[in-house]
């Protein structure tokens, strides 16, 4: 696995930011070159260190969040290997070596839960949609917002029949891009914001009901992905893709 670097522009920006407090002695830029020259030697309890200063400051690159998970995977944390690939990819979706490496690491989970199934071409929708950006997806709204309108202002050169129809025309292609795409940026923003976990600890029982005196219906371990339906008195009420759920201690898992 190999560390990411920052772009020129984005290593400037940090290198312009002075420490928030004593606590905070270097700059993110000099942090950052710290980590990687940690992680390059060997050295990942220190580059762990070093990028999670980063993220003191506020400072949320999916580069650094990267870098951060490959460290936690080669120190053998599997459930933080994989919750800050799941957090970088939410940033940049459209990162291959993020994608492999939080696929890879999956494939290390012990628990192997089947999906409900989905059909094919929802499926690979699905996969596409989840290799796009929101920011990509707003942008292609406002070409189809342009095109629109340059439509309409258009339409005064046109006469009779042919007027007809390019409005006609014009009108089902723009509308069938904006629900394309209304439909695929509303599909992004629910999965960014939906309430995912993963399990931090080597293995969770998950419970009948927000208590420890609750029966155990069935056992979670390091690294498993949960959605989180409900939070109560330090519990979290989650489910699996397979639709099984119950209770579990909020100290056990961490939110993507």
């Amino acid at each position: 696995m190999r560390t990411a670097r920052l772009s020129l522009v984005a290593l400037l920006a940090l290198g312009a930011t002075a420490p928030l407090s004593p606590a905070l002695a270097s700059t993110p830029r000099e942090l950052f070159q710290n980590g990687n020259n940690a992680y390059e030697q060997g050295n990942f309890e220190a580059a762990v260190d070093a990028y999670q200063k980063i993220l003191a400051y506020g400072f949320a690159d999916p580069r650094v969040l990267y870098n951060l998970a490959n460290a936690y995977f080669k120190q053998g944390k599997l459930g933080a290997a994989i919750l800050y690939y799941e957090r970088a990819l939410r940033l940049d979706p459209s990162d291959q070596d993020v994608r492999d490496n939080l696929e890879f690491a999956r494939g290390l989970i012990r628990d192997r839960i089947p999906e409900t199934g989905i059909p094919y071409p929802v499926a690979a929708v699905k996969d596409l949609l989840d290799t796009v950006s929101v920011d990509l997806l707003s942008v292609l709204f406002l070409c189809v917002y342009f095109a629109a309108a340059g439509l309409v202002g258009a339409l005064p050169l046109l006469t009779g029949d042919l007027r007809r129809r390019a409005l006609g025309y014009g009108a089902a292609v723009t509308g069938v891009c904006v629900l394309l795409v209304g439909g695929a940026m509303l599909y992004k923003i629910q999965d960014r914001t939906a309430a995912n976990a993963i399990v931090m600890t080597d293995r969770v029982d998950v419970l009948s009901g927000p208590s420890a005196d609750n029966t155990v219906l069935f056992t979670v371990h390091e690294g498993t992905r949960l959605e989180v339906r409900n939070r109560r008195d330090g519990w979290y009420q989650v489910s699996l893709p397979n639709a099984m759920s119950g209770w579990v201690p909020s100290g056990s898992v961490e939110r993507v």
